[in-house]
């Protein structure tokens, strides 16, 4: 069930691409990356997908542009600031996907990196909070 959910969702993600990130001329600056969730626990002594949290990068963006739709389509980097105890993916089927390893001691940043634009070397961040129970 959970994994055809998680299917379901990349094909909304995928339209969403389709529609938000499309080959439209515009006027449009991405100023920096939201997350969603902003701040969330898991458990880690759980199995999967209890000891997991799907992060989605939204762009900030500076000007006319329909991109605000587009969730994970900027090219971004995930990492995290405790890689003991959280991992998080970079991967197409689950890119965003962090997984509680161990409890951690207070809230670990989670951290979304994106080009300004394709190609670009000037990037810009979003951040999130996980705990791990």
């Amino acid at each position: 069930m959970q994994k055809s959910v998680r299917l379901a969702s990349l094909f909304v993600a995928a339209a969403l691409i389709c529609v938000g990130c499309g080959n439209t001329q515009q006027a449009c600056e991405l100023t920096a990356l939201s997350i969603t969730p902003s701040s969330v626990t898991a458990d880690h002594a759980v199995s999967a997908p209890g000891d997991q949290i799907q992060f989605f990068a939204g762009p900030v963006t500076k000007g006319q542009c329909a991109a605000g739709a587009c969730l994970n389509c900027w090219g971004q980097t995930w990492t995290v600031s405790d890689t003991v105890n959280v991992s998080i993916s970079n991967e197409n089927l689950d890119n965003g996907t962090a997984t509680c390893l161990g409890k951690t001691n207070g809230a670990v940043t989670v951290t979304a990196t994106a080009p300004v634009k394709p190609g670009s070397m000037q990037t810009v961040t979003g951040t999130a909070k996980l705990s791990c129970q």
